[in-house]
């Protein structure tokens, strides 16, 4: 069943070689064009960690600019994203969809493939390029701040309304990325798996039972991190993926959970807890968010469904 499953929700080549053209295009266009000068242009979502799966593709796209405010984003990020909506709209008037479109040169385009279903909440502007779903965010570039992302931080954390926090998410997107895309194959792959299942195979009855991506994402990390003690590197690559998953059906069943990296920040004593919660799994990208909360709003069901995933594919848990 493991194996079949796998092959189900590893992504069809084409298709991705078709979504990442989208993407091409996207951010060569915003590099040029957007509104206000660009740092950087970050693609994170599925694509941009190399965790796309055959049922869900989508990317996130974050422009960077040190022309933009740090925070009270309510007071300029609304009427930024919709300037955005108004160059994309106007890019693809009348364009067809990608398939169309050559691949790129040297030339950043001017036009763009076919985007419809523009909505705008309150962080990003949400549309589809060619069928890919797009979310498009904007932020302050802290990796040009003389105070680097300790600037973010301690921002974040002298921030004590929780909602409010969510307005810096999209500033730490980079490291984020690169926490997820520095995993083994293995463990990406362990990902994809897991992100298929909760898609596909379980009927969640509320959609605040359903976790999101980032949230399996950790997971499986701190699953593998455990398993790497027990298992050989010699072991059974598929018996590794179903210990890999075993491990997840452990974790996700302690009284108290608090998972914590160190890899941007100093997790034994930087931005001690903020959270008097059972569930604590920090990002590693950012200290103040507890994606125990933020990728799951109610585990009641979660919990039951990975231990019968876990179960049967053999493990004891």
């Amino acid at each position: 069943m493991f194996s079949q499953w796998f092959q189900e929700a590893a992504p069809n080549p084409h298709s991705l070689q078709k979504q990442r053209k989208i993407v091409s295009y996207l951010v060569r266009y915003f590099q040029v064009n957007a509104p206000f000068k660009v740092s950087q242009v970050i693609e994170a979502g599925s694509l941009g960690m190399g965790t796309t799966t055959s049922s869900k593709a989508d990317i996130d796209i974050v422009i960077m600019s040190k022309d933009l405010p740090q925070k009270r984003h309510n007071t300029w990020l609304p009427s930024q994203l919709e300037n955005l909506q108004h160059l994309i709209e106007r890019a693809s008037r009348g364009q067809p969809n990608i398939e169309s479109f050559p691949e790129l040169g040297e030339d950043a385009p001017q036009t763009l493939p076919r985007c419809t279903d523009f909505f705008i909440t309150r962080f990003a502007l949400q549309f589809k390029c060619s069928g890919l779903e797009v979310d498009l965010l904007i932020s302050y570039d802290w990796e040009l701040d003389p105070k680097g992302y300790k600037g973010l931080f301690d921002l974040c954390y002298s921030e004590r309304n929780e909602e409010a926090r969510l307005w810096y998410s999209a500033a730490a997107v980079k490291l984020q990325v690169e926490f997820i895309r520095s995993q083994s194959n293995e463990v990406k792959e362990v990902i994809i798996f897991m992100k298929h299942w909760a898609k596909e195979k379980v009927a969640w009855s509320h959609l605040s039972q359903k976790p999101k991506s980032y949230l399996l994402s950790l997971l499986v990390v701190r699953a593998a991190e455990e398993v790497s003690r027990t298992f050989s590197a010699r072991e059974n690559t598929i018996n590794r993926k179903i210990g890999i998953i075993g491990a997840l059906a452990r974790l996700v069943q302690q009284d108290r959970l608090n998972i914590a990296w160190s890899k941007y920040y100093d997790s034994t004593y930087q931005y001690q807890s903020i959270w008097n919660a059972k569930r604590i799994i920090r990002d590693p990208a950012n200290p103040v968010n507890n994606v125990a909360d933020s990728g799951l709003t109610n585990w009641s069901q979660f919990v039951p469904k990975v231990v019968g995933l876990a179960r049967s594919l053999g493990q004891h848990v």
